[in-house]
């Protein structure tokens, strides 16, 4: 989907990407920079209408947001990604991850993002990943291209996510386990049961959606950069983060491959301390474009 570019230079001087970049282009950076896809400017209702099943009351009010164009990582950052990430600076992340132990769980000194528990390859979303590792992947990569990597907005992820819907999830009023990884024993609405995989799957499983994002219902939760707050009164209009509240508490989106479909809608939101790391909790990164 849109135009593919690779934009560096030898020598690794990074060169900056023209302005205007049509809408769906996917470029990298560097070689082991993460696929971004550019994403169109435009207008949203954020959140979920009351009728909307099992929608939460943190979902609203619905608002109106104007998010400008930027770039979005058209897959959660993988496994290899990390590992460029971790060889070249020596961040070695976090050395204990939650984990789930029949019904209940454990922070488990000898899981990481090395290994979370369940098998995985390169191609898989990096897992076990605090907001402040997020962060600090994002900065490295700013500093190793010249370019501006951070985390994405609330907004602008579910902007991205929904790509012009307004139904629970961009496939439309339900979703199957063959479009997403889910936790399939359980429907949502008039939808089919499926499977339970029980693990993530490498990313770019599933089609995209219309912006040509991957796996943003499932596979795994993605940190983005606001505070938590209960509600949207009183949210940024512009598709800003959300710097106020609770900012020892920071949002997720998306769900996970354990995650009931209810959960995985793209209207859903979470919330967990900065330092929480969970076998199941990845991200993807967003760029600005056109400066």
């Amino acid at each position: 989907m849109g135009i593919s570019l690779l934009v560096f230079a030898a020598l690794g001087t990074f060169l900056l990407l023209l302005p205007d970049l049509p809408p769906g282009t996917t470029f990298r950076d560097c070689d082991v920079c993460p696929e971004m896809v550019v994403v169109p400017g435009g207008a949203f209702v954020m959140g979920s209408p009351p009728d909307e099943p099992f929608r939460d009351d943190v979902e609203g009010p619905k608002h109106e947001v104007m998010v400008a164009a930027f770039a979005m990582g058209r897959f959660e950052v993988t496994r290899g990604e990390f590992t460029s990430f971790v060889e070249e600076t020596g961040h070695a992340g976090e050395n204990s991850c939650f984990v789930r132990i029949g019904s209940g769980g454990r922070l488990d000194t000898s899981k990481s993002w090395r290994d979370p528990g369940y098998p995985q390859g390169e191609n898989d979303p990096v897992v076990c990943i605090s907001w402040n590792t997020a962060k600090t992947y994002a900065a490295w990569l700013s500093e190793k291209t010249g370019q501006t990597y951070r985390l994405p907005s609330e907004a602008e992820w579910e902007y991205a996510a929904r790509a012009g819907t307004r139904s629970p999830f961009h496939v439309g009023q339900t979703i199957t386990s063959d479009q997403a990884n889910y936790n399939g024993t359980s429907s949502y609405g008039e939808g089919e049961r499926g499977v339970y995989r029980k693990r993530t799957l490498p990313v770019g499983s599933f089609a995209p959606n219309e912006f040509g994002l991957h796996d943003v219902h499932g596979n795994v939760w993605e940190w983005v950069e606001d505070c938590w707050n209960d509600s949207y009164r009183g949210a940024p209009r512009d598709g800003s983060p959300w710097l106020s509240g609770n900012c020892g508490r920071r949002v997720m989106r998306g769900g996970a491959w354990g995650s009931h479909p209810k959960n995985v809608r793209s209207a859903k939101r979470a919330r967990y301390i900065l330092e929480y790391r969970n076998y199941n909790f990845g991200f993807r990164v967003a760029r600005s474009v056109g400066q």
